[in-house]
């Protein structure tokens, strides 16, 4: 798989960003960063479409949060292989949001290391949910 990141990987559709701020979607927090999914036919192809967010209130300036938002989709375009893999026999699609909620810089190997747990965090979520669940967390590390 190449390490990408397409426009078909990002999620647009206003309905489902509205689907994952209301309808109590699943989630959890490891600090810095906040994971919320809900399961939702999509408009492409992928199995998870991705948005992400940094908050004005936390990061007043333009120009911080799009820096944030480039550093977590940097991540993300790095560690999605992991994702990717678990989900390659399931057929259900997700959107999927991560937040970054620190107020301060955090270095970016910690910022990595704290990244792949949430993944796996995500990827045993979705297993669970999953009752045919082909491949484990095991197999893919």
């Amino acid at each position: 798989m190449a390490f990408t990141f397409n426009k078909s990987e990002r999620l647009c559709s206003r309905n489902i960003i509205e689907k994952l701020f209301s309808k109590g979607s699943s989630g959890f927090t490891l600090f810095p960063f906040r994971f919320s999914w809900v399961e939702t036919p999509l408009d492409s192809t992928n199995k998870v479409q991705v948005i992400f967010i940094a908050a004005k209130k936390r990061y007043p300036q333009a120009s911080q949060r799009n820096r944030v938002k480039r550093n977590l989709r940097e991540l993300y375009r790095l560690n999605k292989h992991l994702l990717y893999d678990s989900l390659l026999k399931n057929e259900k699609q997700y959107a999927l949001m991560i937040s970054y909620i620190a107020k301060d810089k955090i270095q970016h190997q910690e910022m990595v290391k704290v990244f792949n747990k949430c993944l796996i965090r995500l990827i045993t979520e979705f297993e669970k949910a999953d009752t045919n669940t082909i491949y484990s967390i095991d197999k893919i590390l």
